[in-house]
């Protein structure tokens, strides 16, 4: 009974940065959605939306851009789900 589940919710980089991210401040956003209390209220999701890849290499693999992010896209993402959050990234 009740109402259904409810939908994704969490923080989308470019709503906010677009393209000004970088590792310090995806981590920052993270601590915020669990000390502001909004993870316990649903918002889950840390998605990261453009601007982070900088280019593919010859095998096809994404490579960030080091000087944004440089302890890696894995260290970033453990860190978001160390925090009990989800990390979605946006590629094309």
């Amino acid at each position: 009974k009740g109402v259904g589940r409810p939908p994704a919710m969490g923080f989308n980089t470019w709503n906010s940065f677009r393209c000004d991210i970088n590792e310090r401040r995806i981590r920052s956003v993270a601590d915020a959605l669990v000390s502001n209390g909004l993870a316990d209220a649903g918002y889950r999701y840390v998605v990261i939306d453009d601007c982070w890849m900088e280019r593919r290499d010859k095998a096809g693999e994404i490579v960030p851009f080091a000087s944004k992010f440089p302890s890696g896209m894995r260290a970033l993402g453990d860190y978001i789900h160390e925090r009990g959050l989800l990390f979605g990234i946006y590629s094309n």
